[in-house]
């Protein structure tokens, strides 16, 4: 390796000569050393970092960097050292190295979708996974440092390295770290904290900042119920996993926080899950249930009242695509939203974003079966209404009406809407259509429940069946699974 003495005398610029090098475009810079792509004569580019500011500990982090990089060699997934000049004694020529030019996480991050970076961070956490495993600690995790090199992501920067043989050269309550990614303990007491956990920490935080497109990390822990939550970034997109794990990884307590192997694992699992709809729907309909009853769910619920019906379906309509609602007169469909409507007792269930199917509820009741939440549903009886009056309404069971609600309870013949008039004029913008419910039965189960995969359960049979006789029926079903 080169060891040609050089002197950084005056402040480097674009074109200034270190050394052999000719100094091309400064790439980065840190509180004691900068990094420049820098070339020799008819030869590639490199990255030099030089050591700006010389002290004794600045200097015997460098020596440990430079070391570090050496013994780890071509370890996948690190920026690999190239060539270095460390003297023995600092005083005197600049220590420098370097190491192949690579592109930056601001240019690497541009236009990147969630499922691509997550596939990167998993690659990312390997390279950890593979140093916590010799006890090697980064305690510098932060988006800065990771540079985006021979088709992944990789870690570079190890000025902060750790590893068990190595002397502490921290002061006591001395901080190490990126401030917006730092473990607490390692605000406290870096000198003495484990920073294998504190790595994940940081990982944790680094992950959310290039999900979330933000700059700056969150202070404290993760939460999915603060505006920090995931959903508020990535829209209509399976977060439960990554909520949790995030919400682990930054937990204040370092040994609850789980292990790199344990971070790989939970991020396979989220992309397995988003990746098969089948797999996201059915782990959607058992978050809900836990959502709904988290101290366990029970054999049945039942909840009367409009707000309290409303509520509940509200959260069956949140997650897109999570439901299929069968109607007591055939068919099925997806539920968007819940609203209360016009005419009193009564409620909107949404389908799209006009048609309405409004009924007056009795009572909303959740049925499950043990642990396979596949097979849980949700019934709603609709309470006996009077029909509207408006005339050719009714179907041929007088079970619902076809109408068109031209404006908070005004309704007017269903005609109206497939002409788009009324009165001789267009239809004005709360114009919608609707089907008014007299009597029946409602039943709601997962997209990718094994009831919803049977093209005849379409056939109404819940409405035929008592709620006794139904659940008696799923649960002969749910057995035979």
């Amino acid at each position: 390796m080169a060891k040609k003495k050089m002197k950084a005398s005056k402040k480097l610029n674009v074109g200034s000569e270190f050394g052999e090098w000719l100094l091309e475009e400064k790439i980065g810079a840190g509180g004691n050393g900068d990094v420049w792509k820098a070339a020799k004569p008819e030869q590639p580019s490199q990255a030099i970092k030089i050591l700006r500011s010389v002290s004794n500990e600045t200097y015997e982090r460098f020596k440990i960097e430079t070391s570090t990089l050496e013994k780890l060699g071509r370890m996948s997934g690190i920026i690999p050292l190239i060539e270095k000049y460390v003297p023995d004694d600092k005083s005197g020529s600049t220590p420098w190295f370097t190491m192949p030019v690579a592109i930056p996480f601001e240019k690497y991050i541009h236009g990147r979708q969630p499922f691509e970076i997550v596939d990167d961070f998993i690659e990312l956490a390997k390279t950890l996974q593979q140093l916590h495993a010799q006890g090697i600690s980064h305690r510098d995790i932060k988006p800065a440092n990771f540079l985006h090199y021979e088709g992944r992501l990789c870690l570079s920067d190890f000025g902060l390295v750790k590893y068990p043989e190595r002397t502490a050269i921290t002061p006591p309550r001395r901080d190490v770290g990126a401030k917006f990614t730092m473990a607490p303990e390692m605000r406290r007491q870096a000198h003495s904290a484990n920073g294998l956990p504190a790595d994940v920490y940081s990982f944790a935080k680094s992950l959310w900042i290039a999900l979330t497109g933000q700059e700056l990390g969150f202070d404290g822990q993760y939460s999915p119920l603060s505006t920090l939550a995931l959903s508020n970034y990535l829209v209509n997109t399976y977060t439960t996993t990554l909520d949790r794990l995030l919400e682990e990884c930054t937990d204040t307590e370092p040994d609850r926080r789980p292990t790199m192997t344990g971070v790989i694992a939970r991020l396979e699992e989220w992309l397995s899950i988003c990746k098969d709809f089948h797999t996201q729907n059915l782990t959607e309909w058992t978050e809900l249930t836990r959502k709904l009853f988290p101290l366990g769910a029970p054999t049945r619920s039942t909840w009367e009242g409009v707000d309290a019906i409303c509520l509940v379906l509200a959260e069956i309509a949140k997650v897109p695509s999570l439901n299929h609602m069968f109607y007591p007169t055939g068919g099925g469909n997806t539920i968007t939203a819940v609203s209360t409507a016009a005419e009193s007792g009564m409620i909107a269930l949404h389908i799209g974003e006009k048609m309405v199917e409004l009924l007056k509820p009795a009572k909303l009741t959740f049925e499950s079966f043990g642990n396979n939440t596949s097979w849980s549903y949700f019934r709603l009886e609709a309470a006996p209404l009077e029909p509207s009056g408006v005339k050719n309404a009714l179907n041929s069971e007088r079970s619902s009406e076809a109408l068109t609600e031209i404006s908070p309870g005004h309704y007017e013949a269903y005609a109206c809407w497939e002409q788009n008039e009324y009165n001789g004029e267009p239809l004005p913008d709360s114009a919608r259509p609707a089907a008014r419910y007299l009597k029946g039965a409602f039943v709601f189960f997962s997209t990718r429940s094994a009831y919803n995969a049977d093209p005849s359960t379409y056939d109404a049979r819940h409405n035929k069946m008592s709620e006794e006789q139904f659940r008696a029926y799923i649960a002969r079903n749910s057995q035979c699974d």
